[in-house]
């Protein structure tokens, strides 16, 4: 008995989860195009060109741009709820960790990048 549960199992395994998969492919598919064409922002260098066919990079376009929109007060602001979501501390040392860490890095490529306009002017 325990060897015909394990081969019905088995055998359900074996057909449901590529009927599944096609399934949730297809769903996924159909819904792309509407989901697609509300989620452009203009003037995108990445609108129907290029390989990726007009498709984001994971929205770390449109995340990069609502970020140089942002004024301090609203980064900071933005910050601090994130601080506050975090409830372990040893996590919210991480983020701050982390954050010096990249801020260290964004400034560093500042100052190249002002260096480098300095001296071609």
């Amino acid at each position: 008995m325990k060897n015909l549960t394990k081969t019905l199992l088995t055998a359900t395994l074996i057909l449901g989860l590529p009927l599944g998969a096609y399934a949730a492919s297809e769903a996924v598919t159909t819904a792309q195009p509407a989901a697609a064409a509300t989620a452009k922002p203009e003037g995108c260098p990445m609108d129907g060109s290029g390989m990726m066919g007009g498709k984001h990079h994971g929205g770390r376009h449109d995340k990069m741009a609502r970020m140089q929109n942002m004024t301090p007060e609203q980064i900071q602001t933005h910050l601090q709820q994130r601080y506050d979501k975090i409830e372990d501390p040893a996590k919210k040392a991480e983020f701050i960790k982390n954050l010096g860490l990249r801020a260290d890095g964004m400034t560093k490529h500042a100052e190249v990048m002002k260096q480098f306009a300095e001296a071609n002017q």
